[in-house]
């Protein structure tokens, strides 16, 4: 068993006059593995999905959050217990004892042990200096699992479970194709018979045949060992054949997360359905969701919902802010409708809720192009009042709201506004 609590992993951006910002990769982002259990982590590149990966078994050091690793269900049902109802001490208490960042050096060498990782290309993560036996024996050698003798025994035995012949100790990865090296790869990671393995693309450096084999070799693997797994992909088949459980992952936030058939199959969030829709299925016509514009910079994201800006469905309060408002009206006045309202306006913001536009009085005619565009510009969804002071329009917008990870009635749980219990659905397509 593993848990993640409001996990975040901010690099930092040294910027102009010695000036550090952060690059968001992963924000508040909660995720549990249990015992000899695959859960698949996808979304688009970018998204953050190698980095939690890398933070969960502390490759990278989050920036905050809590890891518990190895740590009884009865024990994660108290902790979870704990942080509901703020019982500080309790959640200490319990943390000490299972927490992967509190750990010390020698603490963390032990657990080592029961964590490694396959990392997307077999080919870079292998050192080309070393024969394929010292690669596998390195991680039992390092952590002490056992001695030089019964590492060099082992190498070979995992050799053949990996698929390749013994013989193969003596070779140096060049020397082989790119499906056998990423069996030396899993062969080294499963080397100090790990309870969890973290599976980073472990399959998209390779060909479509190949691929195949890994899949297999994997599953398998994880039947005879029983191994937890968390396979962090954008390959949606490789998740309906190896995963249990899937959670969605967009612009460092994960959107959706449930059982793999509940989520696949009938996906809930917005950014789920698009996902899905893009995914080919023989036989059938398929609508596919194209969503307008780009991930969002991760230095500066949008606020409240990270998906707002790229919903198809999003309303008033998801997060837009003067300025994207402000983007959207100069486009409309200085284009489509120039010929209503000529050269004279002008849209200035004030704060993040307050918009001015100079140069016009006529707030009857603002509200009628809000209403008549607020559709295909889903910006302006978020204008909530239209007023006139001093010659000009005032435009006011909606507070937004940060979205939760709300329970449906199927078992899973969604990050998405939609989903808050008193917003009703009219209201939520309006």
């Amino acid at each position: 068993m593993i848990a993640a609590y409001g996990l975040s992993k901010f690099f930092p951006i040294r910027g102009a006059l010695r000036s550090t910002i952060s690059l968001k990769a992963v924000d508040d982002v909660g995720l549990k593995i249990q015992n000899e259990q695959v859960v698949g982590l996808v979304g688009e590149s970018g998204s953050g999905k190698s980095t939690v990966g890398r933070c969960l078994i502390r490759l990278l050091n989050p920036t905050e959050g809590e890891i518990l690793f190895d740590i009884p269900d009865s024990e994660l049902v108290e902790y979870e217990r704990a942080r509901a109802d703020v019982e500080t001490k309790r959640v200490d208490a319990i943390a000490d004892r299972f927490s992967l960042l509190r750990a010390s050096s020698a603490e963390l060498q032990s657990l080592r042990r029961l964590a490694n990782i396959v990392f997307q290309d077999p080919y870079s993560s292998l050192n080309p200096r070393m024969r394929l036996a010292d690669i596998i024996s390195e991680p039992m050698l390092s952590t002490r699992f056992c001695s030089r003798a019964e590492a060099a025994i082992r190498s070979r035995e995992l050799l053949r479970e990996v698929g390749l012949p013994e013989f193969f100790e003596d070779r140096y990865p060049h020397e082989l194709s790119g499906g056998q090296r990423q069996r030396v790869a899993i062969a080294r990671a499963i080397s100090t018979n790990p309870k969890l393995l973290i599976l980073d693309e472990p399959t998209s450096a390779l060909d479509v045949s190949v691929q195949a084999q890994i899949l297999n070799l994997l599953r398998g693997l994880q039947e005879k060992h029983g191994i937890s797994m968390l396979l962090i992909t954008h390959n949606i088949a490789v998740v309906a054949y190896l995963a249990e459980y899937v959670y969605v992952m967009y612009a460092g936030k994960i959107m959706e997360w449930g059982e793999k058939q509940k989520v696949l199959r009938d996906p809930q969030h917005p950014y789920t359905k698009a996902l899905m829709s893009s995914v080919p299925v023989i036989g059938e016509t398929m609508t596919r969701t194209i969503l307008r514009g780009d991930p969002p910079n991760l230095v500066n994201p949008p606020i409240a919902c990270r998906f707002h800006p790229r919903c198809p469905v999003a309303f008033d309060v998801c997060g837009w802010t003067a300025e994207e408002v402000a983007e959207d009206l100069e486009y409309l006045l200085g284009g489509k409708y120039y010929g209503t309202f000529g050269d004279g306006v002008r849209v200035t913001t004030e704060g993040e809720r307050t918009l001015t536009i100079q140069g016009t009085a006529d707030a009857q005619r603002i509200r009628e192009l809000v209403g008549l565009e607020n559709q295909e510009v889903r910006s302006l969804k978020s204008v909530q009042a239209i007023d006139v002071s001093d010659g000009a329009t005032v435009l006011r917008l909606y507070e937004p709201v940060e979205p939760e990870m709300y329970p449906t009635p199927d078992g899973r749980q969604v990050k998405c506004l939609l989903f808050r219990p008193e917003v009703s659905a009219p209201a939520a397509d309006s």
